[in-house]
């Protein structure tokens, strides 16, 4: 007797997704997800595009155009073709229409099926055949370079006031001029140029100038002091909280209609400058930056290459050419500023900018000025010195080699006229104010004392330092912080019950150690809380602190991997004290997260605390922390006027 067999059912060959096709390209990759296969009508990819295919993880790209063309080499084809994504062109009208969206398909060689059934076919694009057709291209090129040339001379003839002497350039408000300004756009690799520039952002304090939805790539701060380059297309807006938020907006039509544009700023309550031109957005941004005389400009997520220029399918890319070349060697592309930065001599970078620094807070210039400009570094802390500090006598004496050996006479020079301009600064600037210094684990304890020398120079009492201990900033001894804070805030009335663990103990300490309208001496309660605070070991004191404080500067020390303790205890001091002012050396990873908590006049900060100038501008922020106005200063500050 037969026995039936069961019937396996056949595999088809190739590989399966799920159509997903639309125009313009740009708007099909909001829709992309992976394991689709992107259908698109788009004639020379280019690379930006594809970049932008790629990163949705689609398996296959079917182009009812050909993915080259000939008119030059573009790079999208070969991009997607190193993601390992298969790619089909020259499907043509029919055979898109036979691609509908969100259906389930199959891809084989050209071919695309449904199941068994055929829908259209196209030609395979594979390695060899990419290379050559780009091969091919190359010999379309001059052609193709002839028509752009034809179209910048018109273009220039037509916008030769704006593009060769700045005429109908909007004005900005924010000031430009001799500083760095960074310029952003819209790109796939936006993030990855944000990035490489981390250190330029942290360091320079560069004006930022974003394009559209670029905005979106901002910290909440970096929006507040950014300016706005919008084009006609509202659907390139960034949301309207940052669109209100940014320091100032400027509408570049680009020789569109903008109607719609205008009603829905006026909508969310912004009103723009206007720069009528036929240039696009992008270029705008470069011009508007241009024209106020910036040291230098750099340019995130812009055309840069010839190949660039080629592949840019959008309108006015005469425009474009024509815009680099007037910014010439002020602009730079950001992928070069890594290698820039290495390469300069850390001497030229760090040492010399500390004498316009400390002559812009002699006569009152903004510190965002100054300090966007220049880092600041160690070159002794001669003021301290020139205060009675031992301490600031042996780090000039270290760094000058520390072996009796003469220092370069130029730094010398400048090191005497900072000490020179720090006296008059510094002289009676914290008269009758008494300030307590709380010091986090890792500080260096001479830069805490050279502090506490430019606080006496400037007429201050210091009643108090204090080092934070390990044990209060340690995740795992939460429970035990917070359990103690507790029992303080329930058993001497000191801090907040309803805040969290470290804001609670944070306002602990503020309470007492300084508060907002301190007494002359300790009470009982504030005793209390300090012997169970030192005994408990989570503060340590120099000494046996004077009083209350009026002020307190809270000095930085190693960067921790989890800030929370760090933010958390800050806020609770800036609560409970008259004035709080934090100080950390430069690069400080903790000082920038603080930063960037955007809090309000009761915080204020200082960086390159390590240098004379970060050691001048301590107690001068502490001086205008007597009237709550906060502010970033320092070696990367930008806060307001450091004066009475």
């Amino acid at each position: 007797m037969r026995l039936p067999t069961r019937q396996i059912p056949s595999v088809l060959p190739g590989i399966r997704g799920t159509l997903r096709a639309g125009r313009p390209t740009r708007a099909l990759v909001q829709r992309l997800k992976e394991g689709d296969i992107a259908v698109i009508d788009h004639v020379d990819l280019d690379r930006s595009t594809a970049l932008a295919i790629a990163a949705t993880g689609v398996i296959a790209v079917v182009n009812a155009q050909p993915m080259v063309s000939g008119r030059y080499p573009n790079r999208g084809p070969k991009t997607l073709a190193d993601a390992g994504i298969q790619l089909i062109d020259q499907i043509g009208e029919a055979g898109l229409a036979k691609l509908i969206d969100g259906k389930k398909a199959r891809i084989l060689d050209g071919d695309i099926f449904d199941g068994e059934q055929l829908l259209t076919s196209g030609r395979a694009l594979d390695a060899e055949a990419l290379e050559s057709d780009l091969e091919k291209a190359k010999q379309g090129l001059s052609s193709h370079l002839e028509l752009f040339t034809h179209n910048s001379s018109e273009l220039l003839r037509r916008e030769e006031e704006v593009l060769l002497h700045g005429n109908g350039v909007p004005p900005l408000d924010t000031p430009l001029a001799g500083h760095p300004v960074v310029v952003i756009a819209e790109h796939p690799d936006l993030d990855r140029h944000l990035t490489e520039l981390k250190g330029f952002l942290r360091d320079q304090r560069p004006v930022i100038i974003a394009v559209g939805r670029a905005a979106k790539a901002l910290t909440k701060k970096q929006v507040r002091h950014a300016v706005l380059v919008l084009g006609p297309d509202t659907d390139t807006y960034p949301e309207p909280k940052v669109l209100t938020g940014a320091a100032e907006v400027v509408l570049a039509p680009g020789g569109a209609g903008s109607e719609n544009a205008t009603e829905l700023l006026d909508r969310v309550g912004v009103q723009p400058k206007r720069f009528d031109s036929s240039l696009a957005p992008e270029d705008a941004a470069l011009l508007v930056a241009y024209t106020q005389h910036p040291s230098l400009v750099v340019g995130a997520g812009l055309s840069t290459t010839l190949t660039d220029f080629l592949e840019d399918q959008r309108p006015g890319l005469a425009g474009t050419y024509l815009t680099r070349l007037a910014l010439g060697p002020t602009l730079i592309d950001a992928s070069a500023v890594p290698a820039v930065r290495r390469k300069e001599p850390l001497a030229r970078r760090l040492v010399l900018p500390v004498l316009s620094a400390v002559t812009a807070l002699a006569i009152g210039v903004p510190a965002g000025i100054w300090a966007a400009d220049h880092g600041l570094t160690e070159i002794g802390t001669v003021v301290g010195a020139k205060a009675g500090d031992g301490a600031a006598a042996d780090t000039a004496a270290a760094q000058s080699g520390g072996d009796g050996t003469e220092s370069d006479p130029r730094q010398s020079a400048e090191a005497q006229l900072v000490a020179e301009a720090g006296d008059t600064l510094l002289a009676g600037r914290l008269d009758g104010q008494r300030v307590a210094v709380i010091s986090f684990p890792g500080a260096d304890q001479k830069v805490v004392k050279a502090l506490t020398g430019t606080i006496k120079a400037a007429g201050g009492e210091t009643t108090g330092l204090l080092d934070v201990r390990p044990k209060l900033l340690d995740p795992d001894r939460k429970q035990y912080v917070d359990s103690l804070a507790t029992q303080l805030v329930e058993q001497l009335g000191r801090g907040d019950a309803d805040q969290a663990t470290y804001q609670r103990m944070g306002q602990v300490i503020g309470q007492t150690y300084a508060g907002m309208k301190p007494p002359t001496e300790f009470d009982q309660p504030a005793k209390t809380a300090a012997v169970a605070l030192l005994t408990g070991d989570l503060v340590t004191a120099q000494g046996r602190p004077a009083g209350p404080a009026d002020l307190v500067l809270v000095v930085l020390g190693d960067d921790s991997d989890d800030t929370t303790a760090t933010e958390g205890l800050v806020e609770g001091l800036g609560a409970t004290t008259k004035g709080l002012v934090v100080g950390a050396t430069t690069g400080s990873g903790d000082l920038e997260a603080l930063r960037a908590k955007d809090w309000p006049g009761w915080f204020a900060s200082v960086d390159g605390i390590e240098s004379e100038a970060g050691q001048i501008a301590a107690p001068l922020v502490l001086d205008r922390q007597t009237r709550q106005q906060g502010g970033d200063f320092g070696a990367s500050g930008f806060g307001g006027l450091l004066k009475r």
